[in-house]
């Protein structure tokens, strides 16, 4: 009779500790200040896609001459 309890008092207790933890998880990431950070460095991750993006596209026959000479230079 005692047998089939532990286990079932084991997992409610994991269950709720690690409720908890995940809760207090939550709340660490989800303050002003964390939250600021990630969403500046997501802005951040995205402008740099776009610049790549951007300059991927753009032919060399529409950089500036003195861009194309300091590219012959550099590749040459």
């Amino acid at each position: 009779m005692v047998d089939p309890l532990i286990p079932l008092i084991l997992n409610k207790s994991v269950e709720i500790i690690l409720g908890l933890l995940l809760e207090k998880f939550w709340a660490w990431v989800l303050k002003d200040k964390n939250f600021q950070r990630l969403k500046r460095s997501l802005k951040m991750q995205v402008l740099l896609l776009y610049l790549d993006w951007i300059l991927v596209k753009t032919p060399l026959k529409y950089l500036p001459e003195s861009a194309q000479e300091n590219n012959s230079e550099t590749s040459g």
